[in-house]
């Protein structure tokens, strides 16, 4: 009875501790940051889960270049509460389910009080990393948290000779992985990495039956869940517009992108992946001090593959959210090596390396205490920006009720159509000169859009557009209503 009381205890500080850790960092949805919406990837995952809950076709009447089951959980939270809360909630359930894998990680190896201590620097990486909140690296955290915590739990119980993999864990592994693909594919590579060394120990063991039957219940994991993503689409007869969407956009937005070349670009990579440089160089420790090169073969591969994917994106401090798992799994291991060995650890082989290992810890940690302190700083001076909600409630003033249904924005940020209460009527709504650097067709597609069935309301940026195109419709087919510092509100001439 005592243990479960404790375990019902610890559950709720776990609850607490997330819930205050959102309130703060979490300002694109947080209660506290009233009508504020964050950085613009998480007020367009917002405004197309509102979408979807009012009856528009997700990539059909609404279109992003993430995958839908981020936006299906969006959508869940404008179900559960209709406004961004229920965003906040939905992120606060995910947050206490990382906590809870990240104890359960911890246990693994350590006493119960020192499994808490990974916590605290989770939420270091995290707090400096975050970005507003209710982005897809954030939420593909318990999907990545709980095969590893699988994983772990496998190679820690199962001894060293006797090869025999649950395939239940390989198909919950085929479920997480397909479902964070359907988000963002690079935040599922190190899903990879734990299937590779469970197949290597498989191999290695000479477990052929036991490796077919995990292959079929990963398989079984993802095609269970693509059936069920895929069922929406069909159904909406939207599917070739989701492939287009998840994957094909982004293949030509993987090609266009420039990488990380410059100094300045490459000095801020090499801040900000620090805790994947340190996790990696762990791992290798951890193999060579034979303490179970399994786990040390799945932290080294796993550090190595998120460092790849992050070093082939773009520099975007949420980007490295992904290092947190690695990171974890890392300090469990090194606590685990000092509880063990204490100052045996010094006299042992592989000094060199173990303070290279700790170097690598204290400055990540440095490091990463510098981001957080820069961003509190930020949060508390800037967030919520509630001027540019007064405008945007200013504009909508001048678009009579019965058209908004009819609003198109150019080049407008998805939280002006949030603060607004409207939903645009084009699926290009947004960032659309961007999208159309790596695919022109989103601006011929719009042209051909604005000229056969224009809108009878247009809010268009005040900055200068590469689009001659919208200009001339402007001119010849619309007046300027109103507009403030950001924008201006067009109506279209009655014919």
């Amino acid at each position: 009875m005592n243990m479960q009381k404790n375990t019902i205890i610890n559950y709720l500080a776990l609850a607490i501790a997330a819930f205050l850790f959102l309130l703060f960092f979490s300002y694109a949805t947080s209660p506290i940051f009233s009508n504020n919406y964050g950085i613009s990837d998480s007020a367009i995952f917002l405004l197309v889960g509102k979408g979807i809950t009012s009856g528009h076709i997700l990539y059909l009447d609404l279109f992003d270049h993430k995958g839908p089951v981020l936006f299906f959980l969006e959508a869940l939270g404008w179900l559960i509460i209709p406004d961004r809360f229920g965003s906040f909630f939905m992120q606060w359930i995910f947050m206490v389910a990382d906590l809870i894998l990240i104890v359960k990680m911890g246990q693994l190896f350590l006493n119960k009080k020192q499994a808490w201590l990974p916590i605290l620097f989770f939420f270091l990486i995290l707090a400096s990393t975050f970005e507003g909140g209710n982005l897809t690296e954030e939420l593909s955290l318990p999907f990545l948290l709980l095969p590893l915590y699988l994983v772990l739990r496998h190679l820690k119980k199962e001894p060293i000779k006797k090869a025999h993999h649950n395939p239940l864990y390989a198909f919950i592994y085929g479920i997480c992985f397909t479902l964070i693909v359907f988000m963002r594919l690079n935040n599922a590579v190190l899903i990879g990495a734990i299937v590779l060394v469970v197949m290597i120990q498989l191999f290695t063991n000479k477990a052929y039956v036991d490796f077919f039957h995990n292959v079929l219940g990963f398989i079984a994991g993802a095609l269970i869940t693509f059936a069920a993503i895929a069922s929406y689409f069909i159904i909406n007869h939207a599917f070739g517009d989701m492939i287009y969407a998840t994957f094909l956009f982004n293949m030509k937005y993987a090609e266009g992108i420039s990488g990380i070349f410059s100094p300045e670009s490459l000095v801020k990579f090499a801040y900000s992946v620090s805790p994947v440089v340190f996790s990696g160089c762990m791992g290798i420790y951890y193999l060579l001090k034979k303490e179970d090169k399994y786990i040390g073969l799945l932290l080294t591969i796993g550090s190595l593959v998120t460092f790849f994917s992050l070093l082939l994106g773009g520099i975007f401090y949420h980007y490295f959210t992904l290092t947190t798992p690695c990171f974890v799994l890392a300090i469990i291991l090194l606590i685990e090596l000092y509880v063990k060995n204490e100052k045996k650890l010094w006299q042992g082989s592989h000094r060199g390396l173990l303070v290279a290992v700790l170097v690598l810890f204290m400055t990540s940690c440095v490091i990463y205490l510098c981001f957080c302190f820069s961003t509190i700083v930020t949060i508390a001076t800037e967030e919520p920006d509630t001027d540019y909600y007064e405008n945007a409630l200013t504009i909508k003033s001048s678009i009579p009720e019965e058209d908004r249904d009819s609003v198109f924005g150019y080049e407008i940020p998805a939280g002006w159509f949030l603060m607004a209460d409207i939903t645009p009527c084009y699926k290009y709504f947004t960032l659309q000169e961007w999208w159309g650097l790596y695919d022109p067709q989103v601006i011929v597609e719009m042209n051909n859009m604005l000229k056969n069935n224009p809108p009878k309301w247009i809010v268009m940026t005040n900055d200068q557009e590469t689009n001659a195109e919208i200009y001339d419709v402007l001119g010849t087919n619309y007046e300027l209503v109103t507009k403030d510092e950001e924008v201006s509100l067009y109506h279209r001439i009655a014919e």
